[in-house]
C-alpha cells in the first residue's frame, strides 16, 4: 500500500470573519421596511455572536436575516463563513458560490471558499481558488501552505514543494508544512532534505512522538519500536473509504487472497476459530471465511472497522491495538491471520509472546512480512513501514513456540508501481 499523508500538523485555518457592513450598494433587493429591519436586527445579532466566538449563535442569526432578506450577499457571505467555521462544509459551498457569482471580487469569500474545497477533498477547485485569492492580493504563509497541499494531493509535486518553500519564506517556522515538505522530500528518496524539514518541525513545537517517528525513517535510526498508534489510526481513518478501489483495484494488491490460498495443505481445510489481526476492510476476511466456523477481527482504526462490519463476514469485532486485544482475549485460536499488519508493528517479541498464550498446540500463523536489507533485523524504512529479516523471524519462532513450516519469497504488495519484496510466513504452534 501507498503511504498516504494526512492533514498537516499545526497549520493553522485563518479565515474571514465576514463582512461588516448593512447595507451594501448591490444589495437593492425589494423587501418591505419591516422585512429590511428585522433582516438588519438578525443580522447585527450575527456578527456580535461572530465578535464573540459563538458561531452556532450567529448562524442562527444569519439564517433569520436571509429568510427575511434573501439573496442578500452580505449574509450569505457570513453564513457561508460561519458553516466553514461550523466545519459544516457541504452546507457553506452554495452559498459561497452565490456570493461570488453576484461579486466575484471578494478574496476573502475565496479563502472561505478555498477551505471548504480542501476539507471536502476537491483538490483541483481548491487550487484553483487560492490561486484567484493571491491573484487578488490575498496571501500569507497559510494560505500558500494550503494552496500547496491541494498541488501534492493532485501529484503536482515540483509545484507543491515550490508553494511550501515560499510559504517557509514567509514563516520559517510553520509547522504543518515543513512536515508536508519532509513528506514530499521522503517519497521522492531525498532523504537528507527530508530530515532537514523534520529536523525543523521538531524545533518548531511538532508532535516528537509522530515527527520523531518521521525522522527516524529518513535517519535509519535504530531502536524505535513503533510508530505512534495516533498516527497509524489517523491514516487508517482516512484511507478507508476508498481503501479496497485503491488497494486492490489501482495498486493490484493481492497479499490477502495469497496469504490464504498458501496456507500449507497440513493446515486442513476448515478451522473451527480464525482471528484476523489488523482486518481493515475485511480482504481477509472475504477469502477465509468459507474456511472457519468463527471468525474474530481487530483493527485500531474505527473507520476500517466500520467497512467490515458491512461485509457482515465476522462474528465478532473489535477496535483496538493487537497488543492489547490479545491481553484480554479469552478462547484461543486455531488460525491467526496478519496481512501487511506487522509492517506497522516493528518489533514483533510481545506479539508473538501474546500469540503463544493464545493459539492451541497445531494452530497456525499466518503473516507477511516486507524483507529487510541484508545485516537487519527490524528496520524502518522510508515508507514508513517495517521491514523483517528471515533469520530474526525463525528466531522468534523458535524462541515462542512455533515451528516454521513454510516460507514464501514473492511480492507482498506494488508501490509507486515497484513490486515491494516480501516473505508469505506458515507457523505452527508446538
Amino acid at each position: 500500500m501507498g503511504e498516504r499523508r494526512g492533514k498537516p500538523a499545526g497549520q493553522s485555518k485563518a479565515l474571514p470573519r465576514g463582512i461588516m457592513l448593512w447595507p451594501l450598494p448591490t444589495d437593492n433587493l425589494p423587501m418591505s421596511e419591516d422585512d429590511l429591519e428585522q433582516a438588519k436586527a438578525s443580522f447585527l445579532q450575527g456578527l456580535q455572536a461572530s465578535d464573540a466566538g459563538d458561531w452556532q449563535s450567529a448562524e442562527r442569526h444569519f439564517e433569520q436575516a436571509l429568510a427575511r432578506a434573501p439573496g442578500r450577499i452580505s449574509v450569505m457571505q457570513n453564513l457561508g463563513i460561519t458553516r466553514v467555521r461550523l466545519g459544516r462544509h457541504a452546507e457553506a459551498q452554495p452559498l459561497l458560490h452565490d456570493v461570488l457569482a453576484a461579486e466575484s471580487g471578494r478574496a476573502e469569500v475565496w479563502q472561505a471558499l478555498a477551505q471548504t474545497q480542501l476539507e471536502l477533498h476537491q483538490f483541483k477547485a481548491a487550487a484553483a481558488s487560492y490561486e484567484r485569492c493571491l491573484a487578488l492580493g490575498m496571501d500569507s504563509a497559510t494560505l500558500r501552505a494550503q494552496y500547496a497541499q491541494c498541488l501534492a494531493r493532485q501529484g503536482r509535486v515540483a509545484e507543491a514543494t515550490h508553494a511550501y518553500q515560499e510559504a517557509l519564506q514567509r514563516d520559517a517556522g510553520l509547522t504543518g508544512a515543513l512536515i508536508e515538505l519532509g513528506s514530499l522530500h521522503r517519497e521522492a528518496g531525498q532523504l537528507e532534505q527530508a530530515a532537514s524539514c523534520f529536523r525543523r518541525a521538531l524545533d518548531s513545537g511538532a508532535d516528537p512522538d509522530v515527527v520523531g517517528y518521521f525522522l527516524a525513517a529518513v535517519t535509519h535510526k535504530e531502536g524505535v519500536t513503533a510508530p505512534p498508534p495516533q498516527y497509524v489510526r489517523d491514516l487508517f481513518d482516512q484511507y478507508a473509504p476508498g481503501f479496497d478501489a485503491h488497494l486492490v483495484g489501482q495498486l493490484g494488491y493481492q497479499g490477502h487472497q495469497l496469504l490464504v490460498d498458501r496456507l500449507p495443505p497440513e493446515a486442513g481445510a476448515r478451522f473451527s476459530r480464525a482471528l484476523d489481526l489488523g482486518c481493515g476492510t475485511g480482504l481477509c476476511g472475504a477469502h477465509v471465511r468459507p474456511r472457519v466456523d468463527q471468525l474474530v477481527g481487530v483493527d485500531l482504526a474505527p473507520a476500517m472497522i466500520e467497512q467490515a462490519r458491512q461485509r457482515a463476514l465476522y462474528d465478532a469485532l473489535h477496535v483496538g491495538d493487537i497488543h492489547e486485544f490479545l491481553v484480554t482475549a479469552q478462547e484461543p485460536y486455531d488460525l491467526v491471520l496478519a496481512a501487511d499488519v506487522f509492517i506497522y508493528v516493528g518489533a514483533l517479541e510481545p506479539v508473538f509472546g501474546l500469540l503463544s498464550q493464545r493459539m492451541r498446540p497445531g494452530s497456525w500463523l499466518a503473516f507477511t512480512v516486507e524483507s529487510a536489507a541484508p545485516g537487519q533485523t527490524v528496520q524502518l524504512l522510508p515508507s514508513l513501514r517495517y521491514a523483517h529479516s528471515a533469520a530474526y523471524l525463525r528466531d522468534l519462532a523458535d524462541r515462542h513456540g512455533f515451528e516454521m513450516v513454510a516460507v514464501c519469497d514473492d511480492a507482498i504488495r506494488f508501490d509507486q508501481r515497484q513490486a515491494v519484496s516480501g516473505q508469505f510466513v506458515y507457523l505452527r504452534r508446538r
